[in-house]
């Protein structure tokens, strides 16, 4: 019951927040939370066609999920990251944190290599350049091509552990838009505003599909390499969500929000391990 309904509704859930966020990948969500190579089949399986009823179910599940995510999080989400951001980014810190330790499972022999290029990967684009949101918020006047293509490599980045989708859109000058877009629809049905995000979403998922497929390889030919790289992934997403980056606030409550974060995610991986057991 727990691993098949409730585990990817909260899978979902997680991600579609994470995804509309800067910097937080919707790829590190899966992994913490234990769907990541399950994701990675469903997705195989639906790219063949070959897909069996449950990843059917898991798939549905998570999709609920995630739209629910993106549509909570491109009102309540966006006002949090604009008022609080220094406690926002304190919950997330926590969740990413603490499920660094819950990883440890996953991995039966540490790689420093891999894990270290999983970490530099995330890290030297924010020390090279710090993103700007750049680009019009007027979804009636868009280059349709960039925008598919910035869907391909935004959907790759959402899949990938610790590469933020959003912060692809933001580098590419769509991010601003896609946001206005998102929160328009949830209130009221505007023409330009569902053609630029049906564009934006047939490229995302075709950025989605290509990198599962080789994602699927890698696993099957060196599970350890690439776990120790995920890890790394992981490990190197703290850096831009580090909360003293965006802010600053009271110690004590943002202990509070960590904590509150990393026992989210203690509540899901008990969870998942009482339902296996």
């Amino acid at each position: 019951m727990y691993e098949i309904y409730i585990r990817p509704l909260i899978a979902g859930l997680l991600m579609g927040l994470a995804n509309i966020i800067p910097g937080i990948s919707g790829g590190t969500i899966a992994v913490i939370t234990g769907i990541f190579e399950k994701l990675v089949d469903a997705l195989n399986g639906l790219s063949k066609l070959k897909l069996k009823r449950i990843e059917l179910i898991f798939l549905i599940i998570l999709a609920v999920g995630e739209l629910s995510g993106l549509a909570i999080g491109s009102n309540i989400l966006i006002w949090a990251f604009k008022n609080y951001p220094f406690y926002t980014y304190s919950f997330f810190f926590g969740l990413i944190l603490f499920s660094i330790y819950a990883l440890k499972d996953e991995i039966k022999g540490f790689r420093i290599v891999e894990f270290l290029v999983g970490v530099l990967l995330v890290v030297i684009p924010y020390l090279i350049s710090k993103p700007s949101s750049i680009g019009t918020t007027d979804t009636s006047h868009v280059n349709y091509i960039l925008l598919f293509i910035s869907g391909i490599v935004s959907g790759a980045s959402m899949i990938l552990p610790g590469i933020s989708g959003s912060l692809m859109l933001m580098l590419l000058g769509f991010y601003d838009g896609t946001i206005q877009a998102v929160g328009r629809i949830t209130k009221q049905l505007v023409l330009s505003d569902v053609v630029y995000l049906l564009i934006l979403g047939v490229g995302t998922l075709v950025g989605i599909f290509l990198i599962t497929k080789l994602i699927k390889i890698w696993f099957a030919r060196a599970r350890e390499s690439i776990m120790n790289f995920i890890l790394g992934l992981v490990a190197g997403s703290l850096y831009p969500i580090t909360p003293s980056l965006h802010g600053s606030g009271n110690t004590g409550f943002m202990l509070v929000w960590f904590a509150i974060g990393a026992l989210l995610i203690m509540v899901i991986n008990l969870r998942g391990t009482r339902a296996k057991a």
